[in-house]
């Protein structure tokens, strides 16, 4: 066991500064959406309860646990100096049994498989190749209604959750929100409502603006920002779009919020 005593120190120095400074760094840091909440730890099954100022996370791909509530979990007391800004978790017999302890419960930190922003950014170049694919193909004659459907299909929850809460650009009273998977489509690609059809304008690209701002929560996420939407005239649409994402159980990462305006 003493051969591992200095990776545990290690390990317990690091959290200890991690748990003093993890305030600090989502306060200070202008890149806060880099770092990720929403992490779960199980302890012999069962999920550990952390305060909310001490909650794990991931930052730049690296998981943090708070030291004092997981030594809290085993069963170890933890004293604080606030004058010295000190956690005082007994001497190196305590490491050792510290080791055994977490060893022998296999404390398994579980991160939800937590959305990640390529994944944010992955899904919003599969949507707008998704449009351009619709287009492409109702003005070259093809089955863009089968394209249409792959793309609700693959990126929408609808089949998976039942509902979505869509609303489309420009809609009208009582059309305005598209719960359902039928009335997502009928915006896409058209029925006799004047207002549908969106997708069957000739469109030639899509691109999501960098001024856009993303909050990734575990298994949820919010994207909210410009999209700009080229026609083939060279005519530049520029929307305002927010995407509510979650992971289904197949691991996708799915759209089950989708609202869109025009700037004003």
């Amino acid at each position: 066991m003493k051969k591992h005593l200095g990776t545990v120190k290690g390990f317990v120095a690091g959290a200890l500064v991690m748990a003093l400074l993890s305030a600090t760094v989502v306060m200070a840091s202008p890149e806060v959406r880099e770092i990720v909440f929403g992490v779960n730890v199980s302890l012999d099954g069962e999920v550990v309860s952390f305060p909310e100022d001490s909650r794990p996370f991931i930052m730049d791909g690296r998981t943090f646990l708070p030291v004092g509530a997981i030594a809290d979990a085993l069963g170890f007391d933890v004293d604080w100096d606030g004058a010295t800004s000190t956690a005082a978790i007994s001497t190196d017999a305590f490491v050792d049994a510290f080791v055994d302890a977490f060893v022998d419960a296999f404390v398994d930190v579980i991160d939800a498989y937590a959305i990640t922003p390529a994944e944010i950014t992955a899904l919003q170049n599969a949507w707008g190749e998704g449009l351009v694919a619709i287009s492409t193909a109702y003005a070259e004659g093809e089955d863009y209604g089968t394209i249409a459907q792959g793309v609700l299909d693959a990126l929408y929850g609808y089949a998976d959750i039942g509902i979505v809460l869509f609303k489309p650009t420009v809609t009208e009273y009582p059309y305005t929100f598209r719960f359902t998977e039928a009335g997502a489509a009928a915006y896409f690609i058209g029925t006799d409502r004047d207002q549908d059809g969106f997708a069957l304008n000739p469109w030639t690209d899509v691109v999501f603006d960098s001024n856009g701002r993303y909050i990734i929560s575990g298994e949820t996420a919010l994207w909210m920002g410009n999209v700009h939407i080229t026609h083939a005239n060279g005519d530049i649409v520029t929307v305002d779009k927010t995407f509510g994402l979650y992971r289904d159980a197949a691991g996708d990462v799915r759209i089950q919020l989708h609202h869109s305006s025009l700037p004003v």
